[in-house]
């Protein structure tokens, strides 16, 4: 996969987003991860976004912890252009329908969890357990959820679009990340509305967080994990 890599020499670790007492926090809980965790990311490398995401990763990844986090970039340009790269954008399973988007792979592979944008402001929260809950112990969850969330059978993509200022969106992406690491029939995305004005105008998103459930049925508010368990089960 070399050749598609960005090679991450090139990427300043410099990033306003991490300043060292944010990064002091994080290691704290970075240091209870108790597998290793790859962050793979797709970026268009003429974008500023994707060069500010770029430099996120780098930095975030960084930060001294136990288990390595380990950060893999690969440009848009190199991965459309060559018929070979189509095996490499199969395995990433990113959309990459909006650009940058990142996603969390454990030695089992995906986790079904992406980013789209750089996940500042609130929603450093949702990134760090979203790495929390795919490697370490875990938020906690009742064995009921946990077996209803299991039980889901409806292939369910979600895209949760947030604004980084938004006090509810962090904790409805979290819950949704959750079930679609517990269940590989679910996907969850994260997407920076400001950033895909083209997608605010299509389902005409007035305000956040705003759930876009198999790119076609729309929830606006915050919701309850349990609450989006019967949601997704009720999805077709």
């Amino acid at each position: 996969m070399g050749d598609y890599m960005i090679d991450l020499k090139e990427i300043s670790s410099e990033c306003s987003l991490l300043n060292e007492k944010l990064c002091q926090d994080i290691e704290g809980i970075i240091k209870r991860i108790q597998k290793p965790v790859t962050i793979k990311a797709v970026l268009d490398p003429t974008q500023d976004k994707s060069m500010e995401l770029a430099s996120f990763l780098k930095r975030f990844c960084e930060i001294p912890a136990g288990q390595p986090i380990n950060l893999e970039l690969y440009s848009i340009e190199e991965l459309s252009k060559k018929t070979e790269a189509d095996a490499i954008s199969a395995d990433l399973k990113l959309n990459t329908q909006y650009l940058p988007v990142m996603g969390l792979y454990t030695e089992d592979g995906f986790s079904n969890v992406s980013f789209h944008g750089i996940p500042g402001g609130k929603e450093i929260n949702a990134f760090i357990l979203a790495i929390y809950n795919l490697a370490g112990a875990g938020q906690e969850l009742s064995d009921s959820t946990r077996k209803k969330i299991q039980k889901l059978k409806n292939p369910v993509n979600v895209k949760i679009c947030v604004s980084l200022g938004c006090h509810h969106c962090s904790g409805l992406v979290t819950a949704c990340q959750r079930i679609a690491m517990l269940n590989p029939l679910i996907e969850a995305e994260m997407i920076d509305a400001n950033l895909y004005p083209d997608l605010v105008e299509n389902y005409q998103i007035k305000r956040v967080p705003f759930m876009i459930v198999n790119d076609r049925d729309t929830y606006t508010g915050p919701r309850s994990i349990e609450d989006l368990v019967v949601l997704f089960k009720n999805s077709r």
